[in-house]
This record gives C-alpha cells, structure tokens and sequence, in this order.
C-alpha cells in the first residue's frame, strides 16, 4: 500500500501496538549484530507497522469524532496539533514510582470552551535521548491513541504513537512542504486561479461590502467559468456540497475538488454556528469523493473553523488537501477574473 506520509517517532508504545497490528507483525525476523541495533530494528518494525495499520485503518481525528457526537471511550484517535509538555526533566527513570508521570495536553477549545486532550506516558517507550529533548514545553506532534475517560472538559487518552509527520514525495495530496502546513493549500497556490497572485489582499473590512450584493448562486457561477466547469447545478436539501469539479488544476495536475459556498445571507464572519449543527456542512462536504476541499465565504472565517477544516482533512488513512477561501480572498479572485461586475475581464 502506497502511503502518503511518513513518521519520525519519539515514543513507541510496543503493547498497544502489537494489539493493534498483530504481534507477529511486530516481531517479525529480525537479525542484528549487537543489542543496540537490535533495538533499532525492531523500533523501525514497529514505526512501519503503525504506519500501515494507520494507513489501511484510518483512525479518526478526535475533533472530527467530537463533532460528529461519535467519540467514545475505546475510540482510537489521532491528533495532530500543538502540545504542551511537562514533567519528563524531572522523572527519575532509576526511581519511577517517586514521582508523577510525565504528562501532555493539547487545547481543543475551538470546539468547546477550556476542553483540553490530555494524557500522562512513561519514558520506558521513548525510542532514543533525542525524545527526551523532543517532548519538552511546547511542541507540534502527531498523536495516536486510544480514548481512557471522556470528561465534561477533558478527554483523556493513552498515547499509542507520538511523533512528527513527515511527507512523501511525489504525492500530489502531500505535495511539497503541505505536510508541514497541515495539507492547506491556498488559493494563490491553485493553478486554476492564478491571476489572484497580482491582486494584493484588502487589509479593510469595509472592502468586503461589495460582496454584501452579490447572490451565492452568482458567486458559484463565476467559480465554475473560472474553472472551466460547464454543469452549475442548483442548491437541493440533500447536497453534500455546491460543486463539484475534476478539471481544478493544482502543481499542474488535475485534481477533484468539492466546493461548499456561503453567500451574504449572513454577512458575518463565519463561525461554526453558520456550518449547522456540530459543523454537519463541513462532515458532509469531507463526504465527498474529493482530493481537494474548498470552503468559501463572503467575509471572514472565524480560526475555529479554519481549524476543524484542518481536523477532517488530516484522517491519515484518507488525507485530503483544504483550501479555505475567505471574503479578501473571494474579492480578489472575482477582481482577478472581472466577475460579478468586479474588476476588469481578462
């Protein structure tokens, strides 16, 4: 199986894991010269059996399940986020029962106010000295682990992987350096809108009171002649999103990509109370058969929302390039391309 990403791993829980992936899987033939390199064998053993069973299973971000109302405890999850560390300095690997455990926590609150993922992990499964420098104070980490206690403002959870993702090359979804930006593309990077690279973005927000007039359906349609797609189908009850398209092109290759539109019905900037309940919009245009997620609204997007765009596009069995696509962006893309009686027509 092809796999779009790799892991740099700082702590390796080798139990878990074996359940997870099957112990003989782990354990494997392997041969080594000395116990050192035994050691990193089978180290590597595991890294690349949780990376296929992350890959062929894909474990759900924890946000995406929190807004979906589908986290339980039991629930193997992943994160990948800011984490703040503490405690490993202090342990006492010669005297572990004289202390507590080191412990982490990353900030959920774009979901829920003050809630927090947390989780305490012993230094036995640290998988060489750099870990001890890579898990201190504050650090951005790919976590796996399985859910121990849902909380009215904690979750807590037991690390099975932590570690710092890494992108393959080669694959547009983890194109260059979109690991690192969390598989964000933006609308300067996206061939077919290339003319917004010389329209400058408006540093006011009354700039944005042109698009207060202009009809969600206007908007779409400028969209699709942008992008050269003939079918403009009308809004229904059951859409998973408002347009479809295989011809975007993105590095100079094709890409599919699904656009959820918001037009100046609520000429406001978007939160996750516009998206419907628990951000169903965003769940069900991340339904779509799409490589590319595009969301797009008339003025600004609140940084909750950037964020759960970023949690669903980062199932890691199933990653997804996003795109968000604000009111500055918007007006520049409409200007660039003399739409909706902006600008002047190319």
């Amino acid at each position: 199986m092809a796999v779009p990403f790799d892991l740099t791993c700082w702590y390796l829980n080798a139990r878990r894991i074996a359940e997870l992936v099957g112990m003989e899987i782990v354990a494997g033939n392997v041969v080594a010269t000395s116990d050192q390199m035994q050691r990193l064998a089978e180290l590597d053993a595991l890294r690349r059996s949780a990376i296929q069973w992350i890959a062929a299973n894909a474990p759900e971000p924890v946000e995406k399940l929190i807004v979906e109302e589908a986290l339980r405890e039991g629930s193997v999850v992943t994160l990948h986020s800011n984490f703040f560390f503490k405690g490993l300095s202090a342990f006492d690997p010669d005297n572990p029962q004289t202390g507590p455990l080191p412990s982490a926590y990353a900030k959920l609150d774009q979901l829920k106010p003050e809630l927090r993922l947390t989780f305490d992990y012993h230094p036995e499964h640290l998988t060489s000295m750099s870990a001890w420098n890579a898990l201190k104070g504050q650090a951005r980490m790919f976590l796996m682990a399985v859910v121990t206690q849902i909380l009215d403002n904690e979750i807590k959870v037991q690390p099975y992987v932590i570690g710092n993702l890494v992108e393959q090359r080669g694959a547009l979804i983890a194109g260059p350096g979109r690991w690192l930006n969390h598989l964000e593309v933006h609308i300067d990077q996206i061939d077919s809108f290339a003319l917004v690279e010389g329209i400058p973005r408006a540093t006011s927000k009354r700039a944005l009171d042109p698009l207060k007039s202009i009809p969600e359906q206007d908007v779409k349609e400028a969209i699709a002649e942008i992008i050269g797609e003939a079918m403009v189908p009308k809004d229904w009850g059951g859409e998973k999103s408002d347009m479809f398209s295989s011809g975007v092109m993105l590095e100079g290759r094709r890409i599919s990509t699904a656009f959820a539109l918001k037009g100046p019905a609520k000429f406001r900037p978007m939160t996750m109370a516009e998206l419907g309940k628990n951000g169903d919009q965003i769940n069900r245009l991340y339904e779509e058969p799409a490589d590319l997620l595009v969301l797009q609204h008339c003025h600004e997007i609140t940084p909750p929302v950037r964020r759960v765009m970023r949690a669903f596009a980062q199932q890691m069995g199933n990653p997804r390039s996003y795109c968000v696509i604000d009111g500055y962006d918007t007006l520049r893309l409409l200007t660039a391309y003399g739409k909706c009686g902006l600008g002047i027509a190319p």
